[in-house]
């Protein structure tokens, strides 16, 4: 369950501590909570109670990526940059002026600063390093866990990639068109299930966890195996009154409530979202919303609300899902299976700390020249980490830990 704020050291939000902060979906399963140091964080502008970081995290297929120590280090231009970009060597065109494929394909890995969504809306923040060093760390990781899978026997076989699709696929039937919509191709789609693949079977190797075992795993923690009630809100935020009229004589005319908050509301993303409220877990809803949604009926909005000196606020409630339980059928099972064999597995084995050594001993020769000196900056300071904190320098080393009882969580 998620700590009350009281618990991190924070004042208990009043309605409107709440932002939004989309997570990509990747490989998806149902909702995990977070800590509330991730939730609640107030805003510093004339914001409201109602808002809400939210907690819709999914469980992922995860690739151990290794945190090296990069700098902030300007880079060059120089890099001999790809011809297009999916295909096209234009990538756009200003007033009849194009951006070229090569233009883009220069720029990209260089670019030293992005923007990322806070509660205080979209911001510009600087990478370590910059999204070319930050690209060749993660593609070199995938080559070296690639490589540990095949030494360690164990290397991923094209069986084993679409059995992987299948199992996915039928845990989510939109597996497959959620990620081609986010612009991968299938190719790629079984390219990162191979690296996923090898990440488990080598953190699983010599692992067993019987069908008795998982049986008992479901039987011990029903909880785990319940769907929360659910609620599709749509919200409208005014900062001040000034609209307030506007809205309500849009509503009346006929207009939908999403129509309506894209054309008005000041919430994060509203008009792309068309007013959604980022939140959809009841429990995890902000406590001070609860009982207003508990009184709305589908398809009913409740009255304007004060929230904070000025804001006001509109809730819609367009669906209700009542709390359920999962159905425990083979591919849950499996998940299960998969869930207690890394459990195990992790604990036996540190994936990252074997990617961590095979790195500062890897023969990687960098092409690029303006990558080239970068790289090398990180390298030599994960080795220097590793010196500072190897057994006999003043740190001992961690003993592994032994691996998880039958049924015991981690």
């Amino acid at each position: 369950m998620p700590k009350s704020p009281k618990d991190c050291g924070q004042r208990a939000p009043s309605l409107a501590f709440h932002a939004v902060r989309r997570t990509r979906e990747e490989f998806g399963a149902p909702n995990d909570p977070l800590h509330c140091c991730n939730l609640y964080a107030p805003w510093e502008g004339p914001r409201g109670r109602f808002w809400r970081n939210p907690t819709n995290v999914k469980t992922r297929i995860i690739l151990p990526i290794l945190s090296l120590s990069l700098l902030a280090i300007g880079c060059g231009s120089k890099g001999g940059p790809t011809a297009t970009v999916g295909g096209s060597d234009v990538v756009a065109i200003v007033n009849k002026e194009p951006i070229t494929a090569a233009e883009f394909n220069e720029y990209l890995p260089r670019k030293s600063t992005v923007q990322v969504i806070t509660p205080q809306g979209a911001t510009e923040v600087k990478v370590a390093g910059s999204l070319g060093i930050q690209a060749l760390r993660d593609l070199v990781n995938k080559k070296l866990l690639l490589q540990l899978a095949t030494d360690s026997g164990v290397a991923p076989t094209q069986a084993d990639i679409e059995q992987e699709l299948k199992f996915q696929t039928a845990r989510d039937p939109n597996f497959t068109r959620r990620l081609t919509t986010a612009g991968l191709n299938l190719e790629q789609i079984k390219a990162d299930l191979q690296v996923a693949i090898a990440s488990r079977k080598v953190i699983t190797k010599g692992i067993t966890v019987t069908p008795k075992e998982v049986d008992d795993y479901i039987k011990q923690n029903p909880k785990a195996f319940e769907t929360p009630a659910r609620v599709e809100l749509s919200w409208i935020v005014l900062m001040d009154k000034k609209n307030k009229a506007a809205v309500d004589q849009d509503l009346k005319g006929g207009s939908s409530f999403g129509q309506v908050a894209s054309r008005y509301s000041e919430a994060p993303n509203a008009r792309t979202t068309m007013g959604a409220y980022p939140e959809q877990v009841v429990d995890r809803l902000p406590a001070k919303l609860q009982p207003i949604v508990a009184k709305l009926n589908a398809g009913g909005s409740t009255d304007w609300i004060a929230d904070g000196p000025q804001n006001i606020v509109k809730f819609y409630l367009q669906s209700r899902t009542p709390a359920g339980k999962l159905k425990i059928d083979d591919t849950l099972k499996e998940s299960v299976k998969r869930l207690l064999e890394e459990q195990r597995g992790s604990q036996a084995r540190d994936l990252n700390k074997t990617l961590s050594d095979r790195l500062r001993t890897a023969e990687i020769d960098v092409k690029l020249n303006w990558l080239r000196d970068p790289w090398k900056q990180a390298i030599d300071n994960l080795k220097g980490s590793a010196e500072r904190t190897a057994p006999g320098a003043g740190t001992a080393g961690a003993p592994e830990a032994a691996p998880t009882a039958p049924g015991q969580t981690k």
